[in-house]
């Protein structure tokens, strides 16, 4: 059995109030973390904040166009993206697949037909792991299923995204040791996904910060990737990238 996607974090861009609280009210009952936003900036500020897994984005938001958006999306992160629209125009579905969305859904819709193309999309995004995957190292332990670290005397928790899990996971299990910008992401990387790498791990490290779980630091590692070990009394404001 892989990762209980139920638990992924889903931003739904959708300008339409109506039609956001209908998507959000449906994806919830299921179990999804489900924030809704109404424009691209909203988007960037939420997603900076706490990342996601997936982004549910329409195409008409106002000012910005949402396929640039789709565009930047797939070229910065590694969040999966679903075109919900009502946009049905064979051209319109083919630009919105060529700007390397997953998946494009027309208004209106079923919301159990949505519903099951989230999770088909959430499958190919994300490895599967057992739900029940636990590592501890020292006075931490990962717990995959509740998507947690948690160390030993903290009242706090660090609530982390599937791909932030996958990826603590890979530092803690070669704990001390270089970890491959692929392995971390769990796929080959080229090109600017060096920079998808670079945007998780700033949110990881701001997350273990919040926790009070400022000696576990991860490190970059010339030519390779990050490791991750700890250091007791660094400043993790001071990121050790510099």
């Amino acid at each position: 059995m892989g990762f209980v996607t139920d638990k992924a974090r889903i931003i739904v861009v959708e300008d339409d109030a109506r039609m956001a609280n209908v998507i959000e009210r449906h994806l919830k009952l299921h179990g999804f973390d489900v924030t809704t936003v109404p424009s691209g900036p909203e988007l960037r500020r939420v997603y900076r904040s706490g990342g996601a897994d997936l982004v549910l984005l329409d195409l008409n938001l106002g000012s910005e166009d949402g396929i640039d958006l789709a565009r930047e999306l797939v070229r910065t992160t590694s969040v999966g993206v679903i075109i919900v629209t009502g946009r049905d125009a064979l051209q319109d579905r083919i630009t919105g697949l060529d700007s390397g969305a997953d998946d494009y859904v027309v208004k209106p819709f079923d919301p159990d037909e949505l519903l099951a193309r989230v999770r088909a999309v959430l499958r190919r995004h994300l490895p599967t792991l057992p739900p029940d995957e636990k590592i501890r190292v020292g006075p931490y332990e990962l717990d995959a299923g509740r998507l947690t670290l948690m160390r030993d005397g903290l009242d706090s928790d660090a609530r982390l995204t599937e791909t932030e899990t996958r990826m603590l996971l890979s530092l803690l299990q070669h704990f001390n040791r270089a970890v491959s910008r692929s392995q971390l992401l769990g796929r080959e990387i080229q090109g600017t996904d060096d920079r998808i790498v670079a945007v998780h791990i700033a949110n990881i490290r701001r997350k273990l910060k919040e926790a009070g779980m400022d000696d576990l630091v991860i490190w970059p590692v010339r030519g390779c990737g990050y490791r991750m070990r700890v250091e007791p009394g660094l400043d993790m404001g001071q990121d050790p990238i510099r």
